[in-house]
Order: C-alpha cells, then sequence, then structure tokens
C-alpha cells in the first residue's frame, strides 16, 4: 500500500505518467524496412548538457515556466521546414501551455526561392538576393545565410501564416538588417491603433519593436531618407512573446554546405541575441555530394562550427543528426555518408554532443531505394515526398521524447528508493 502511494505522489509531481508519453508519441506510420528500435538519442561521451535541458523542459511541462529555444540549422531538408514543422508543431502541441512563439524566420521569397509553406511573404519594390552557397558573391550574412537587399525609395513586407497551419501571435519583433552612418533608410512596422515603441540595437545588428498587444500579421515598411546609393540589407526577422514555451526555428539554405555556413561572419553576433539553448546541426548532405569527400576536411569544418556556436555559451546543448542515406547523380549509392557518420560519432565524443542516426534508423548503405519505392522520397534519391518528411519529423520528434521518458523514469525510480529507505 505504502509503494502504491509513494508511485501516485512521483506521477502528480511530474505532472505526466510514462504511460501516457509513450502512447501518444509512438503512434506512427509503420514499415519493416525502418529500425525504430534504432529511433533514440545517442551519446558517445557526456549528457550532462541534455539532462540540464530536459529537466527545464521538464519544469516547463509541469510548472508552465521558462522559454526553451531550439535552433535547427541545415540545408534544403530545413530551408523547406516540413519535417522541422512537424517537429515543432509536435512539440508546442504535445502539452498544453508550450507554444512559445514562432521565433526566426527569413522571407525566403523575396530570394526568389522556395519559401516555407507554413508561412505566406508578400511584398513590393525590387529586391536582390545573396545567399552563402554562391560563390560568385561576396556578400555579409547572418545566421540565416541570406540577405536581401533593395535601394528603393519606399519598400513593404507583409508577413502571416497559413490558415492550415498554427496562427502564431507576437508583441516583439526584431528586424535584422544593416546599418550606417548616414541613417539613409528608417525601418517601421505599420499597425493601427496599438501603442507601440522601437530601438535600435546597433552593435548587435537589429531594430527592435514592442507592442501593446499581439499580432498575428506583420508589416514592415522600409522608407528612403537621402539620395546616397546605399542598399538597406535584411539579414532576418525574430517573432517574439514573452509566453513561456518552446521556440523552434528552422534556419536552412538548399545547397548549403557546412563552410557555406562558415561564411556568415555575422552568425555568432546572431546567436547572442538569440540565445537558443539546444543547436541540432543537420549538415553533410551537400559536403558528401563529390567523388573525392574528405572526411578530415568534413571533420575540421564541423569543428570550427561546433567552436563558434559554443563560444557564445558553452552550455549549449548540441545535437547533430546524421546525413541520410542518398544517391550521387540519381545513379549511384553514396558511400561517403558512412565516413560522415564516424566523424559525427567523434564530433560528439568531443564535446558531449548528442546524435540522432538517420542514416541507421532509415536501413544504412542504399535505404534511400527502399524509401523511393514506398514513395517516402523523391526520384533523386536525396529529398523525401512531403508524406516521407512527415514520418522523418515524428521520427525525430519521438527519438526527444523518448529521451525525455528516460530521463523521467530514472528520476522516479531515484525517489521511490530514497522513499523506500525512509520508510524502512
Amino acid at each position: 500500500m505504502k509503494k502504491e502511494i509513494i508511485i501516485i505522489i512521483l506521477i502528480l509531481i511530474n505532472g505526466i505518467s510514462y504511460s501516457q508519453q509513450n502512447d501518444y508519441p509512438l503512434d506512427i506510420e509503420q514499415y519493416n524496412f525502418i529500425h525504430y528500435k534504432k529511433n533514440v538519442l545517442k551519446f558517445p561521451a557526456d549528457s550532462s548538457s541534455f539532462t540540464n535541458f530536459f529537466n527545464r523542459y521538464n519544469k516547463l511541462i509541469t510548472k508552465g515556466e521558462g522559454q526553451l529555444r531550439i535552433l535547427h540549422i541545415g540545408g534544403s531538408h530545413i530551408q523547406a521546414d516540413i519535417y522541422t514543422n512537424q517537429m515543432r508543431e509536435r512539440l508546442q502541441n504535445f502539452y498544453p501551455g508550450l507554444n512559445g512563439g514562432r521565433g526566426f524566420i527569413f522571407p525566403y521569397k523575396i530570394a526568389k526561392t522556395n519559401n516555407p509553406s507554413n508561412y505566406v511573404v508578400k511584398y513590393t519594390g525590387n529586391w536582390d538576393f545573396c545567399k552563402n552557397v554562391q560563390k560568385q558573391k561576396h556578400c555579409t550574412y547572418g545566421l540565416t545565410g541570406y540577405q536581401i537587399f533593395t535601394t528603393d525609395s519606399v519598400t513593404t513586407i507583409k508577413i502571416y501564416s497559413r490558415k492550415e497551419y498554427t496562427n502564431y501571435e507576437y508583441n516583439k519583433v526584431k528586424i535584422f538588417h544593416s546599418f550606417n552612418n548616414s541613417n539613409s533608410y528608417e525601418v517601421n512596422i505599420k499597425i493601427d491603433s496599438v501603442n507601440s515603441s522601437k530601438k535600435e540595437f546597433r552593435e548587435q545588428g537589429y531594430t527592435e519593436f514592442y507592442f501593446g498587444k499581439y499580432i498575428d500579421t506583420l508589416n514592415i515598411e522600409i522608407i528612403k531618407q537621402d539620395t546616397l546609393n546605399i542598399p538597406f540589407r535584411l539579414f532576418g526577422i525574430n517573432l517574439e512573446t514573452n509566453d513561456p514555451g518552446i521556440i523552434y526555428d528552422a534556419i536552412g539554405v538548399n545547397g548549403a554546405s557546412i563552410p557555406s555556413f562558415l561564411k556568415c561572419s555575422l552568425l555568432v553576433n546572431n546567436l547572442k541575441v538569440l540565445k537558443p539553448d539546444m543547436v541540432v546541426l543537420s549538415l553533410g548532405t551537400n559536403d558528401a555530394y563529390t567523388t573525392k569527400f574528405n572526411p578530415q576536411i568534413y571533420k575540421a569544418n564541423y569543428d570550427t562550427l561546433i567552436q563558434r556556436i559554443l563560444s557564445v555559451n558553452k552550455n549549449t546543448a548540441i545535437m547533430i543528426t546524421v546525413p541520410n542515406d542518398d544517391y550521387y547523380k540519381k545513379r549511384y549509392p553514396n558511400k561517403n555518408t558512412k565516413l560522415q557518420e564516424k566523424v559525427i560519432f567523434e564530433l560528439a565524443k568531443k564535446y558531449n554532443a548528442a546524435i540522432w542516426n538517420l542514416y541507421e534508423i532509415m536501413g544504412g548503405f542504399n535505404s534511400s531505394q527502399i524509401w523511393y519505392e514506398a514513395k517516402l522520397m523523391r526520384r533523386d534519391r536525396i529529398h523525401f515526398t512531403h508524406k516521407g518528411y512527415i514520418l522523418k519529423g515524428n521520427l525525430f520528434f519521438n527519438s526527444f521524447i523518448k529521451f525525455y521518458d528516460n530521463m523521467i523514469e530514472e528520476e522516479n525510480k531515484l525517489m521511490l528508493d530514497k522513499s523506500k529507505i525512509k520508510i524502512d
């Protein structure tokens, strides 16, 4: 009887039972070629940074306190924001009160590339763009790896959520953009009948707007103040609230490799403003899309990127995802991914990082062919179909929740053991 009472108390303390956690997250589509038992977070070394992260996650669930920011960086898989949006929505809806806002976005449409389908971008004026995969352009980049720029006298940008997706509201906006000594441009957010304030943070590279109420549509107006031919450059936009919950930023550039993000001179500056609690790195497909892949160069580049991230906060939890199995030029199974897997385990051991081994989960070498036959990957055997990306997002979410389950279960066992000692 005493044991039953203790277990009930532990469940009430944590606010969620292990069985309840297990039922909902694991209910996803089953395929006999996917290694579901391997869908776990792996730690070649110490997991203390993730224990701290998940303790805060547990506090958020049980007490409704704090914000957690996850930043996911990668290539085309991330720019499309299908599987990352699935991860975002499942994390924010797993328990009531976990929606911490939309976070960091970029108006990709203005850069003449695919925009995530979950928000709409409309604009006026003549804009040009740079992205960090262009070798012939030498531009300044921030965290997004893109910049759009204009010299027009008046331009506008409008951003809002699509109806079929979560409608995010916010009361604070940070616009990351260029500054110059002549104050050539005035940046405003047009909104009727709302008290608002505006402040420039030139050293940090953004203008911040605060509103007296929550809004769900962003109307930016950029007005030129002089006749100088100096462009206005936009690097990204952060939509914020003070609400407790999870923020999941997805930052991707089609075709990006690790050197692409090493070119982003404002990356560290942006990270100091955003302060992510966890950074997920999904880079490598484009690095390995070659017949001359060098694992040591790949490792050195990845090492440099991780060091830059940790230079902002050494306690940031780092997760590295092993790239999916793919084909080279639609004809040859890519053997380089196995070499990348080895490098990623070495780096994870060095930096106490977590690994989500998608390569292993989907079946290893040449498994992309099987996924293609199951209509989960496109013909190039690099990118997934929409159905495949949703499945990928669900798998990623499950690995995250499994770690949380295990952590809570271990804590419950420790508390139960201590209670037994006291009772005895």
